[in-house]
């Protein structure tokens, strides 16, 4: 349960100036004077918090007493000099006799009762009213979005919005003869809403989403339902008279409006033509990087073109290298030097030199070029193929000279010791001997 005082400070936050309070409240004055010229008795006011309306009945000659149950209030209003009392609704209004007021009012209660006990204040609302006399209650209008979805609830002790509707029938089901809805405060929300002109292009389009807004976010804040308990013409006639229209006016602006669209179609244009300026550069953009991409690909396919024809030509040199040493592994010179090519290897292995190869080698030559003087058949041969390798025929002129390829017989330098000779160099010596004498039987 919410403590007095901050309930005071919430409704001197929230609820609005004692000033602008009764500036709101005296649009029911109308009803009151007439309804006190009439019946002549008191007014009650059930839950008059801070007191503005008792002001306003006590400077209209009206006799007022108010009820409250926060202290905070009750004490404010007697220092106020106001007939102010803390008690229970309920209670009070079941303690008065019949027929006791010209006009019991409620500012801002019946929404904090539950709706059950709304019906029993309307009941005792009914009995203790003169035959003359009314109610005047007054409550959030939730038909206004704002307020039935949002600032209903700032106040924490709110049970619930009830639509006008509800309330004046609740009224009627109470005995009350005749009932008048006034929407009230609708003034006080600034609504600057207008229809635009129907000669204007979309006109109606935009006249129906500004009607739209208006009969639902600006409705007016709060309603009232005043309710006579006996019919009475007059009295509902004025009941009525306070219920202001609520059509939008037409803006008389034509000019203003027209400049203003004519201003945004200006605006649309310039940025639609932003939008279309970069959406050619985004396509000459998109078209370079394609043109960069076809280069790309142009030239990685011809380098791949390139790479495919050296190295089709690398196997072309390949296989050619291949068949040159097949034949030369294929050819009666290479079948002819096979001892010789045994030898030099087994010499190598034997740790000779090349230049000590060929100290041995050449005195074998010369041997067997006089072997060869002494068979001119074989020489010829010998001649003939050694035609068709020009390459050995002169590495044998530049070791034995011409003469021994012409017959001629060389002077040959006759080993006069072969103590330089390793051991392996001797039997290398003694075979070639032993296989020259063989050859001459």
């Amino acid at each position: 349960m919410l403590s007095d005082d901050f309930y005071r400070a919430l409704e001197d936050r929230f609820r609005g100036s004692r000033e602008t309070i009764k500036a709101r409240q005296s649009v029911y004055l109308p009803v009151v004077e007439a309804l006190h010229a009439k019946v002549g008795k008191k007014a009650l006011d059930v839950g008059c918090g801070r007191g503005e309306w008792l002001e306003l009945l006590k400077e209209r000659g009206v006799q007022a007493e108010g009820i409250d149950l926060n202290e905070e209030f009750v004490d404010a209003g007697r220092a106020a000099g106001l007939a102010v009392q803390q008690a229970d609704a309920m209670q009070f209004l079941a303690s008065q006799p019949d027929a006791t007021y010209e006009l019991v009012s409620a500012f801002h209660v019946v929404e904090h009762l539950g709706f059950n006990n709304l019906l029993a204040f309307l009941k005792e609302a009914y009995r203790v009213v003169d035959d003359g006399g009314a109610i005047l209650l007054e409550t959030p209008n939730p038909a206004n979005l704002v307020v039935g979805a949002c600032n209903f609830y700032i106040d924490p002790t709110h049970e619930r919005p009830i639509p006008s509707v509800l309330l004046s029938f609740a009224a009627e089901y109470s005995g009350f003869e005749s009932v008048v809805v006034v929407p009230v405060n609708r003034a006080f929300i600034h609504n600057d809403l207008e229809l635009m002109p129907s000669r204007l292009a979309g006109a109606a389009v935009i006249n129906k989403v500004v009607s739209a807004l208006d009969t639902n976010l600006m409705q007016a804040p709060d309603y009232a339902v005043v309710a006579f308990k006996k019919r009475d013409p007059r009295l509902t006639e004025i009941a009525e008279s306070l219920v202001s229209g609520s059509s939008l006016a037409t803006s008389t602006a034509e000019e203003e409006i027209v400049g203003s669209l004519n201003l945004t179609v200006i605006e649309a244009q310039r940025e639609v033509g932003k939008w279309q300026e970069r959406a050619y550069q985004a396509e000459i953009l998109v078209r370079d990087l394609e043109l960069k991409a076809s280069d790309a690909k142009l030239h990685a396919e011809e380098e791949m073109r390139r790479i495919e024809q050296r190295a089709a030509a690398a196997e072309m040199e390949v296989a050619r290298l291949h068949e040159h040493i097949n034949a030369i592994y294929r050819s009666r010179s290479w079948r002819l030097a096979a001892p010789i090519r045994a030898g030099g290897n087994a010499l190598r292995k034997a740790g000779i030199s090349r230049a000590g190869l060929l100290r041995i080698a050449k005195p074998v030559l010369m041997r067997a070029a006089d072997y060869l003087r002494a068979h001119p058949a074989l020489r010829a041969k010998v001649s003939g193929v050694l035609a068709r390798y020009p390459g050995v025929r002169a590495r044998l002129v530049g070791m034995l000279g011409l003469a021994v390829i012409h017959g001629a017989p060389p002077a040959t330098n006759e080993i006069e010791t072969v103590d330089r000779l390793t051991a392996r160099g001797r039997k290398i010596r003694d075979d070639l001997l032993n296989a020259k004498s063989n050859n001459a039987r």
